[in-house]
């Protein structure tokens, strides 16, 4: 007889009660604050996930498979919300529930609970946040139906899961993990990660950890290498993902690293062939040309919310209100500004004369139109906006924001 099938579920369950992940955060008081700041949070970034809404910040919202820390993160940096988190891990669970006893965080609940089985709780949110869960799934497409599930009519999902071509380094070492019979215990972790630190630099797993001798821990090493179950998606998989869900793909997070305009396709002449691919094949060609993405994360809505595209291709963008994204930084170089996302997984610049592009941001306050502005600023404006928007230098809404407020 053969050896007794492995449980995958208990076998996941168990990772991450002997190895809760991610480590616990620090500098809690700097997110209280507002100085630090969750990446493409619904705060600060509102009209990336609610286009169509006035802004507001009493959400009722779940981190599903929150882990350690996104609960007291959410918890501190949205005190006007409700933050509820649930995952599989009493370990991660207890982490979590103490660190926001500690900084008092009175907005936030937790409970033990299976993703699929969010339905249980009998609440509706606004915002769901799953990031980094759906692909240890047996159904994630299950899982994420259920998110959509307890979403409200307008609310929203945001995902993350890992991509395929830019992990390619992590699951060559999976597979030699499997091959050397490696099991998901602490002596088997402590190899491979002096394994990780001596890899050489050309190593696939560079992508993703470029530092050679850097020492990962245990925690991870478990999580990323000998986890039981981890899928991986090109764009066409998440396509396929958010259609088996039954939920609507509402945008990228952010837009530049899937459009090829912003890859290599531009510098050596191929943007007529990509510019006549529709925007999911778009979306793929840019995911190859970059060769080094190793996560997808996008915003799903149920089905009679309008998508991102829908709202604001062609001559849409003339009724939206632009405002700088919050996670936009500016730097001069010479006579031009160099402006980037630090939202984005890898670095996408957009360079332009401190007078043409400095004059654009200056005015995107969130209270008057691409039609006014451009009505404004003059010819090529429109456009250049269009380009700002690709990039993530900006965010459209179609509400006008409060002055001040934007």
């Amino acid at each position: 007889m053969g050896a007794p099938a492995v449980d995958q579920s208990e076998a996941l369950h168990q990772l991450y009660e002997a190895y809760p992940y991610p480590r616990t955060v620090s500098g809690l008081e700097e997110f209280k604050s507002g100085k630090r700041q969750p990446i493409w949070n619904p705060r600060t970034s509102f009209s990336v996930f609610f286009p169509e809404a006035a802004v507001r910040e009493g959400l009722d919202i779940l981190i599903a498979g929150c882990g350690t820390n996104l609960v007291p993160v959410f918890g501190a940096f949205m005190p006007k919300a409700r933050i509820v988190g649930v995952d599989i891990s009493a370990a991660s669970l207890q982490i979590s529930t103490d660190l926001c006893a500690e900084h008092g965080l009175d907005n936030v609940e937790h409970h033990q609970l299976a993703l699929e089985e969010v339905a249980s709780l009998e609440q509706a949110f606004d915002f769901v946040c799953c990031t980094g869960v759906l692909h240890h799934l047996a159904d994630p497409a299950e899982g994420l139906r259920a998110l959509g599930g307890v979403t409200r009519p307008d609310g929203a999902i945001m995902a993350m899961v890992y991509a395929r071509y830019g992990r390619q380094g992590i699951y060559m070492l999976q597979d030699l993990a499997t091959k050397l019979g490696l099991s998901i215990d602490e002596l088997s972790a402590a190899k491979v990660q002096k394994l990780l630190a001596f890899l050489p630099q050309g190593h696939p797993f560079r992508l993703v950890y470029p530092n050679v001798g850097a020492v990962i821990s245990l925690e991870e090493v478990m999580d990323m290498v000998l986890n039981p179950r981890d899928r991986s998606y090109d764009v066409y998989d998440v396509r396929q993902l958010v259609d088996d869900a039954g939920l609507r793909f509402h945008r990228w997070l952010g837009n530049a690293p899937y459009r090829p305009d912003m890859t290599a396709l531009g510098r050596a002449g191929l943007l007529s062939e990509a510019d006549g691919l529709d925007v999911w094949d778009q979306a793929a060609a840019a995911e190859l040309a970059f060769g080094n993405l190793i996560k997808h994360s996008f915003v799903v809505t149920h089905p009679e919310r309008s998508s991102a595209d829908e709202l604001f291709a062609g001559d849409r963008i003339l009724a939206a209100y632009p405002s700088l994204s919050a996670h936009l930084r500016v730097d001069q170089s010479g006579a031009n500004l160099v402006v980037t996302n630090e939202g984005h997984p890898l670095p996408i610049e957009t360079v332009a004369p401190v007078s043409e592009m400095g004059a654009l941001l200056k005015v995107c306050d969130g209270t008057r139109t691409v039609r006014q502005l451009a009505s404004a600023l003059g010819d090529g404006v429109v456009e250049a906006y269009r380009h700002l928007y690709n990039a993530d230098a900006i965010n459209l809404s179609l509400v006008r924001a409060a002055p001040g407020n934007a």
